[in-house]
């Protein structure tokens, strides 16, 4: 397919009133959304695409997609497929390459083969021996720019079935990373400080609250977007001297598109349902924060204190924290990785409680603190990189509702 084709492919569907390239079969946003364990063997492509953005307008980007997977399952991931997989396991990546120049892979931490794949070339990759936490795939070749221009993605190990804190908590990091600081975090959800719940990664089916959710935060350049679509070539030396970034994102959406909306009839955001923390009071969400990007981004949430429990090392190593505070703002640099917990407590500013006047469910924004990356296309506001979370009730209705009272 050439790029007219894809102009007019995309043109279609901004048409349609669908804004991202997964959304041509509708999938509810309030379904259960259940991780896909990956072993063995996964095949992807590289392929271009022109994406609609949250304006309407379309930016060239190359996309990592997995074959096999209809497109309404690409949609419940997102534009950039999330690969989960369990520690222990090993996992074969193999990718075809779809577009006109060269690309490879690499995963943060990972030392990977980084011989070009060219034109209708495939490049097999074995992801294996990751301790459990939050990673990024990307496209290493010309460095930085296919990796901006959409190419990167989350790579999410987890602990083996079952793992907990010595305690009996349920805990997202195996036992030789477990500091004695974030065991105590765990352990404390569910009491006192923090009723209700301990962190729960495997919800029941009754749940369709995810508690294991991943933010890739990333930006558009779209006039280096069109000199790229237009054949030109562009090394890694653009982003000192010219990279001006436009549309920022999370999981490749931006604004409106970042959160669910049940007035619409049909809710085209399924991708939404990944990104939106939703609970009740007492039932702590985990979210992996990931910049692909090449902007610092200082997300900042409302309503929430929240509890950073990783960082990285210089050689993008996961590292357990071991000196854990209570945070509104939490700074990512460029491919930074930092795993968030999100208690769902009492909002700090509720004097009364439950509230008397404010209904829910009540509503606590999340937006960028670098402030034009809230906007869009030079300062459409505030669709950037914003989303919400919500509260849906407190602990006593949570327990009502499941008829525990």
């Amino acid at each position: 397919m050439d790029r007219r084709q894809f102009l007019q492919l995309g043109s279609a569907v901004a048409a349609a009133g669908a804004l991202s390239p997964a959304m041509a079969q509708v999938v509810d946003p309030r379904l259960p959304r259940r991780r896909i364990l990956r072993s063995g063997r996964i095949n992807m492509t590289i392929a271009p695409w022109e994406s609609p953005v949250i304006d309407g307008n379309l930016v060239f980007a190359n996309l990592f997609e997995v074959e096999g997977e209809d497109i309404a399952t690409i949609g419940r991931n997102g534009l950039h497929p999330v690969i989960w997989m369990t520690e222990g396991e090993t996992l074969d990546i193999w990718i075809t390459n779809r577009d006109d120049l060269p690309h490879a892979f690499a995963v943060t931490g990972m030392t990977l083969r980084e011989d070009p794949i060219y034109k209708n070339q495939t490049g097999k990759y074995t992801i294996a021996g990751l301790p459990p936490g939050s990673y990024l795939y990307f496209d290493p070749y010309n460095f930085p720019v296919n990796r901006i221009l959409g190419l990167n993605g989350a790579l999410i190990v987890l602990p083996r079935a079952g793992t907990k804190t010595p305690a009996g908590s349920p805990i997202p990091y195996n036992y030789d990373q477990q500091t004695k600081e974030v065991r105590a975090l765990f352990d404390a959800l569910g009491h006192g400080e923090f009723p209700g719940n301990k962190w729960d990664p495997d919800p029941g089916l009754d749940e369709n609250h995810p508690r294991d959710l991943v933010w890739v935060t990333s930006e558009f350049d779209s006039g280096l977007a069109r000199r790229i679509a237009n054949k030109e070539y562009v090394d890694g030396s653009v982003w000192d001297s010219s990279f001006t970034p436009d549309y920022f994102a999370i999981n490749g959406v931006s604004g409106f598109d970042t959160a669910g909306h049940n007035d619409l009839p049909d809710d085209k955001f399924s991708y939404s349902g990944l990104i939106e923390p939703e609970g009740y009071e007492g039932q702590p969400a985990m979210i992996r924060t990931l910049n692909a990007g090449l902007c610092t981004h200082s997300l900042h949430i409302h309503g929430n204190d929240v509890f950073e429990l990783t960082e990285t090392d210089d050689e993008g190593a996961v590292v357990v924290r071991d000196n854990i505070f209570a945070l509104d703002v939490w700074a990512m640099p460029p491919m930074e990785r930092k795993d968030i917990l999100l208690p769902f407590q009492r909002p700090l500013d509720a004097p009364v409680w439950p509230p008397k006047q404010e209904p829910f469910p009540m509503r606590y924004v999340m937006h960028c603190h670098c402030e034009m990356a809230n906007t869009a296309g030079g300062g459409n506001y505030p669709q950037g990189l914003v989303t919400h979370w919500e509260l849906l009730g407190t602990y006593e209705q949570y327990k009502i509702k499941k008829g525990l009272l």
